[in-house]
């Protein structure tokens, strides 16, 4: 019986725009599928490392939810890659041969490029010593203006070498296969750091000093929590997974004399937010564990937290709540507005629910409202002036704690925090353990909306 047609391999969850897929066709749909690692290094045409985080990233997706054909190729493949640095397998051998040759092309591409930049430099020093010399006889002082423009060629070329840099790193981090499209805003301009392969690749394209600069620029500190804190969060890790126990701790180790909102606030957020999460599960039929539409389930969850958040500083920071307009971002409409007290043209946070609790909300739901988000976050920094910007999502069982930072001439996102809905005593004291994180990223928008003006 003759053979016919091999059946067509399909790749769950592969994004319709992924750059490399008329490739991977091409490597699967075939009598004998195999994920060649040196075909793809020839199409992907990057760095040593800016490949290999590609590839491993699309072995992961092909390993992850797909079918068994499919997992057990990319299985193989990762097997052969894994023997990369063994000298005395083939694919060993061959690996450091191709770099060695490969990186051997790019210092030499590198040489030629730094060459001819050498070369335009010194045509253009020459060309300006002579306008300078038409200029002083001929007395033209639009001559001379010309001469002023030009002489900025250096600092333009400068430019021109970091904005390359910062180029490269967007286009590999717009086409990695493992992440969906509602992890992506790099459509934007914005390199996202809350993908740990983009942090590779980030450092693996930058100089030391460069990624450091970045880290440090995008990074949240952790304020010291209160002893009064730091014993209570102790204490509900030592306790059993029990609603009861959990409930008794709070009793035995909260306040219960000498309460101060301001002072206190770090206790007092985990009490009350604790305590919010513990009725849910006593409660005879949680709402966590049914059915429940945005607005609905928003103010259980994140309307109730942000609130409880903020009330030790109301006197900086007003919430507003449900369709609610900010001037810079036109007839946009956002779920909550964190504004500055006194002055409604100043927003340091937007709020968005992307569907309820349970409802089977899309990817694709999720994915517009974070392009909304970012998109008005960019037209809000640009309007006042900033420098970042926070956010906050609920997305099926998770928020996030989210900013936006302009730093160095480049737009980075960050998620500083994700915690998901605790249903569970095991979930709660995983939230718990997540509260110093939250306050932290408070402080920091706090401390930003005191700078606005």
């Amino acid at each position: 019986m003759p053979k016919g047609k091999p059946l067509k391999t399909r790749v769950l969850g592969l994004s319709k725009g992924y750059k490399y897929k008329e490739w991977l066709n091409s490597e699967l749909n075939v009598d004998e599928p195999f994920i060649n690692y040196f075909k793809f290094a020839d199409t992907f045409d990057g760095s040593q490392s800016a490949t290999n985080y590609h590839y491993t990233d699309l072995l992961k997706k092909l390993s992850t939810g797909q079918s068994n054909k499919l997992t057990k190729i990319a299985s193989t493949a990762k097997r052969l890659y894994d023997s990369r640095n063994k000298l005395d397998s083939e694919f060993g051998k061959r690996y450091k041969e191709y770099w060695e040759m490969k990186n051997e092309d790019i210092n030499l591409q590198r040489t030629m490029r730094a060459q001819n930049q050498q070369t335009v430099l010194r045509l253009n020093e020459i060309t300006n010593n002579q306008i300078q010399h038409l200029a002083q006889m001929a007395n033209n002082s639009e001559i001379s203006d010309r001469v002023t423009a030009i002489s900025e060629f250096d600092e333009t070329e400068e430019e021109f070498e970091e904005d390359s840099i910062t180029e490269r790193v967007m286009k590999q981090t717009a086409n990695l296969p493992s992440t969906d499209k509602s992890s992506r805003v790099g459509e934007l301009k914005i390199i996202d750091l809350s993908l740990q392969i983009t942090v590779e690749i980030l450092k693996a394209e930058t100089s030391a000093a460069q990624f450091e600069s970045i880290m440090k620029a995008t990074k949240i500190d952790l304020n010291p929590m209160s002893i009064q804190a730091n014993t209570l969060i102790k204490g509900l890790n030592d306790t059993p997974l029990s609603v009861q126990a959990l409930r008794k701790a709070i009793y035995h180790l909260g306040f219960h004399d000498n309460f101060d909102l301001i002072t206190n606030h770090d206790i007092g957020f985990i009490e009350v937010t604790v305590r919010h999460f513990l009725d849910f599960m006593n409660s005879p039929n949680s709402p966590l564990n049914t059915i429940m539409l945005e607005r609905t389930a928003a103010t259980y969850l994140i309307i109730f937290i942000v609130n409880q958040l903020f009330i030790s500083n109301n006197d900086v920071i007003k919430l507003g709540w449900l369709e609610r307009e900010f001037f810079s971002t036109d007839r946009t409409k956002f779920d909550g507005i964190i504004f500055k007290v006194g002055d409604k043209s100043i927003a340091p946070g937007l709020v968005e629910f992307s569907g309820g609790i349970n409802d089977k909300t899309s990817s694709q739901k999720n994915a517009k409202d974070i392009e909304k988000l970012y998109t008005n976050m960019v037209k809000v920094m640009e309007d006042i002036k900033t420098d970042k910007m926070f956010c906050m999502r609920c997305f099926g069982h998770n928020i996030y704690f989210e900013k936006l930072v302009h730093y160095d001439g480049v737009m980075y996102r960050t998620v500083d925090v994700v915690v998901e809905i605790p249903t569970t005593p095991r979930k709660l004291i995983a939230y718990i353990n997540e509260i110093p994180n939250i306050l932290a990223w408070k402080e920091a928008l706090i401390n930003h909306a005191l700078n606005l003006n």
